[in-house]
């Protein structure tokens, strides 16, 4: 019914030595737990010797001592707060980012240490957090004198831009436009404050892999112009006895004066005796077509520019003041034609930042200038500029570029000009119609190279033809002829249609 006083005292031991060994495996987490402040002790032989403590912003540290402290010397007390609880026992704590000088003195009113402290950003919990919120990248956080600077390794331009946010972020800095590019991401140094301090964060990160971005861009143009003339001229000659009158129409063509007509009739009509009437009849109808393509394929790395021009250039004269001979002409070239330049950063796997400029120019008479004997062309240009975020393999369109110019002018004899029917006879009608539409397609692709094997010439297997075949045959370049064979065997099954 009852137990021996032997087993009573095994379990009471029991107990003991279990709450015993919780209380050490307490005590154990308790130390490994980061969030305990750590107690350092500045021993009796570093009297004298300079020693640098790292303090995090916001953050304490304990400093024990082998001798009683009798007073604390803080050269900025803005930065660090130095607080005495015990004779031996200093508490250090973080106020604003910088550096001070601490100085404790000992009983006899000797320093016996001498603190070079530097308050600086908690880099082990930035790290961290840039840790969980980026873990394929390896990211490495270094304080240095105010100074947050990232290094190390990430996989796109995008998670540099985004660890440089949440840095400045995290230290209290006003975050700029990070521009990232193939070989790094450099931001700008950005300064801020936060409860006074100052802090500056610098990224220099490197992208792994620099990604490579080819552009297909497809240009193409409808241009229609429509010219229409009529025109009547009449000239006459009256003779009546001692008085003679004669009388000329020239109606010009102001909108298309360097067109000629198609068609110049004239005939004369003569009645009397030296008396007659001519009329010349101009008249024109023109159109035009025009189909522009262009298809221009570019590659860059990311964050670097690329540009293509496919055209020529044409040279403008320009007055050029030299000494001792008056005015000479100099000669300068315009470029013109078909021009591309991209920019593309590769934000992460399907995310493309892409900066595209175009321009489609030509030289044309209109707006052209004449001086003297020397005609400089005039040029037409359509250009289109953007920015925009789109996946690899995805495509834009550049549109909406539409013109469509109407000219039309009357020109006559001032009151005869408007008269219902005969009007015509005094008058003549210039027609000029534009119509021109303009798109752009656009699509980025995330490419890697090729061997060179697997590249073909446009030129290879040219060859040209011998005399015989040019001159008797006309051929400019040599005809390859191979002898089908076939397959020995008999067909079965349908013909006439082809099965995939």
């Amino acid at each position: 019914m009852f137990s021996s006083p032997h087993i009573l005292r095994s379990g009471l031991a029991a107990t003991l030595l279990t709450a015993a060994l919780g209380f050490a495996g307490t005590s154990a987490l308790a130390a490994d737990d980061p969030a305990t402040p750590r107690i350092d002790r500045v021993a009796g032989q570093e009297t004298g010797r300079d020693r640098l403590v790292q303090l995090p912003l916001s953050k304490s540290k304990i400093l024990d001592f082998d001798e009683d402290i009798r007073d604390v010397l803080v050269s900025d007390p803005k930065v660090a707060d130095a607080v005495v609880r015990s004779a031996r026992r200093l508490y250090l704590i973080g106020n604003k980012f910088g550096t001070t000088n601490i100085v404790v003195f000992g009983g006899s009113g000797r320093p016996i240490a001498n603190l070079e402290l530097q308050v600086q950003v908690d880099t082990r919990a930035l790290e961290g957090l840039l840790k969980r919120m980026l873990p394929r990248s390896d990211i490495r956080v270094e304080a240095v004198a105010g100074t947050v600077v990232l290094s190390g390794a990430v996989g796109s331009g995008g998670e540099a831009i985004q660890a440089y946010e949440v840095a400045s972020k995290f230290v209290g800095a006003p975050v700029e436009t990070a521009s990232s590019t193939g070989g790094g991401a450099a931001a700008p140094a950005t300064t801020g404050s936060t409860a006074g301090s100052s802090v500056q964060v610098v990224n220099a990160l490197t992208i792994r892999g620099k990604d490579q971005v080819m552009l297909k861009v497809t240009i193409a143009e409808v241009q229609r112009d429509i010219v229409k003339k009529l025109g009547i001229d009449l000239t006459s000659a009256i003779t009546n006895g001692n008085w003679a009158s004669a009388l000329a129409t020239a109606n010009p063509f102001p909108i298309t004066p360097a067109i000629d007509p198609a068609i110049a009739a004239s005939g004369t009509l003569s009645f009397g005796s030296g008396n007659s009437i001519s009329g010349r009849l101009q008249a024109l109808e023109q159109n035009g077509l025009l189909k522009t393509l262009a298809e221009p394929n570019l590659s860059a790395l990311s964050g670097e520019q690329a540009q293509f021009l496919v055209g020529g250039e044409y040279p403008i004269p320009v007055s050029q003041t030299s000494s001792g001979t008056g005015t000479t002409i100099g000669v300068e070239f315009k470029t013109y034609g078909i021009g591309l330049n991209f920019q593309p950063v590769v934000l992460d796997e399907n995310r493309i930042s892409l900066t595209v400029k175009t321009e489609v120019s030509e030289l044309t008479s209109d707006g052209a200038v004449t001086i003297s004997t020397l005609t400089i062309p005039a040029l037409r240009v359509r250009r289109a500029s953007t920015t925009l975020e789109i996946p690899s393999g995805g495509a834009m369109v550049l549109g909406g570029l539409i013109k469509d110019d109407v000219k039309q002018a009357l020109a006559g004899t001032p009151g005869l000009l408007k008269l219902p029917i005969l009007g015509s006879l005094f008058r003549s009608r210039d027609f000029q119609r534009s119509q021109s539409e303009l798109v752009i397609f656009v699509q980025p692709l995330v490419v890697k190279p090729v061997a060179a094997a697997k590249l073909e010439r446009p030129d290879r297997n040219f060859q040209p033809s011998n005399d015989a075949a040019g001159y008797f045959l006309g051929r400019l370049n040599r005809m390859y002829r191979t002898v089908d064979r076939g397959q020995k065997g008999t067909y079965h099954g349908q013909y006439g249609y082809i099965f995939e």
